[in-house]
């Protein structure tokens, strides 16, 4: 991107440095420097601005500034002159302003996912299957909200399909990211309980969610969801997908998940690299996108069968005789259920569960962590010992305490010996805040 493209963002000014020079990377991370970076300094728990100069020292070509930081630019070029520096009235509004403007000189796909949970795992599936035959701008770790995904949209660089995760958890926070991506192609993974405190209620999370699809030339209808088989969406072509859809046969679940599935009266039988059942609904809605895109088919499987989950997510590691699958980055009340019943199928021995809170449930906190203990009880879930971490989780452990369960329980991380762990099968759940990843290492 030309410097004077970037000034055609409202309020921008160029205080030092050539208009024609080229950007080739915006970054909000000081350490993350490549060729002809571009630094854009953000408030949050600490002022951008304070990295300014250790960017410069790390080689930034340039950053935006706002008013009020003259001795920051004082001592920015006099370690180097040739700076480009870039005067704004608000660094976050900027970001966004320019990935409108940077959206609107796209003419490739753009498909935006958004969902309560899976959204990743749901990314990563289809971006796995994209890269086989595209060149793929995708989001990035967890760079899905009103900062991650402008982000990844301003480091747009002639890819052939750009995938955006959209994430949520207040109203209009989707349209708002919606309005500057405009999705050419959109889906919900489903519609749960993350986020419900804020949310209240259920058909609140599905409004908002759904309303990704305004203005998108297709939206992608999961069957498999009880709240999204009933959307009803004005607009975009709708295209339905399913594990129960006439075109889906053969579903075999075990160490690698397989189907056959029908696509002009011709079967193709496809594999999935993981026995976690619900990816197989992931990998039909990538199938999906391909189909959706004209990719070859054996593209769309090779994808599809080449696919890891994410650090965190169901991830699995083998450590001697015994099992760790970390699947604490976040969670709902329904992943942590999903987690469980996976967990108690697998033939390990020793197996031990370490559950933290759920966090954002608001009001519904108890009522949900409730529904948690009442659940391991009703389906008599066999682990040898089950960990609690957190004041949410002490009504988990009331709960399996009055009912004979071998639990133990902790305030906080802190408080836990990690010899627990020691010739165990491991299963980790919580959301990230409970800090449960602490553990892994």
């Amino acid at each position: 991107m030309l410097v004077k493209d970037i000034l055609e963002v409202k309020s921008a000014k160029i205080i030092n440095g050539d208009e024609n020079m080229v950007i080739n990377h915006f970054s909000i991370n000081t350490n993350d420097i490549e060729c002809s970076t571009m630094f854009i300094p953000l408030k949050g728990n600490t002022d951008g601005h304070n990295y300014i100069i250790n960017g410069v020292k790390n080689g930034i070509s340039g950053f935006f500034v706002m008013k009020g930081h003259d001795t920051i630019v004082k001592e920015a070029l006099e370690i180097n002159n040739d700076l480009i520096i870039i005067e704004v009235n608000d660094c976050l509004k900027a970001l966004g302003d320019l990935a409108s403007k940077t959206r609107a000189k796209i003419n490739v796909p753009v498909i935006a996912l958004t969902g309560s949970f899976g959204k990743t795992s749901q990314r990563e599936m289809i971006y796995s299957v994209l890269k086989q035959q595209f060149n793929v701008l995708s989001t990035k770790g967890n760079y899905n909200n009103h900062i991650g995904m402008p982000l990844t949209l301003v480091n747009y660089n002639n890819e052939d399909v750009v995938l955006l995760e959209l994430g949520t958890n207040h109203m209009g926070e989707i349209a708002f990211l919606r309005d500057i991506c405009r999705p050419t192609i959109t889906m919900v993974t489903n519609v749960g309980t993350a986020h419900i405190g804020n949310f209240k209620r259920l058909k609140n999370t599905f409004k908002e969610k759904i309303s990704i699809a305004k203005g998108s030339e297709y939206f992608l209808r999961n069957l498999d969801d009880n709240l999204l088989k009933k959307a009803k969406v004005k607009g975009p072509t709708i295209i339905d997908y399913s594990i129960n859809n006439d075109n889906i046969n053969n579903i075999i679940y075990g160490k690698k998940n397989r189907y056959t599935i029908s696509v002009n009266n011709k079967n193709y039988k496809v594999t999935i690299n993981s026995n976690i059942d619900y990816l197989i609904n992931y990998s039909i809605c990538a199938f999906n996108i391909g189909l959706l895109l004209n990719m070859d088919i054996k593209n769309i499987i090779k994808g599809i069968d080449k696919f890891e989950c994410a650090s965190g997510r169901m991830e699995k590691k083998k450590i001697g005789k015994n099992y760790l699958i970390n699947d604490c980055y976040n969670a709902s009340y329904e992943t942590m259920i999903s987690g469980l019943e996976y967990f108690d199928k697998e033939p390990y021995d020793n197996k031990i569960v370490i559950l933290g809170d759920i966090l954002e449930l608001g009001s519904q906190s108890k009522k949900i962590h409730k529904e948690i203990g009442k659940y391991i009880v009703k389906n008599k879930f066999c682990f040898n010992e089950i960990h609690l971490v957190g004041p949410n989780m002490k009504i988990v452990y009331n709960i399996l305490l009055n009912k004979g369960f071998n639990a133990f329980y902790y305030k906080s991380v802190s408080e836990m010996d990690t010899s627990i762990m020691d010739n165990k099968s491991v299963y980790l759940k919580s959301s990230h805040g409970t800090g449960l990843h602490k553990l892994i290492s």
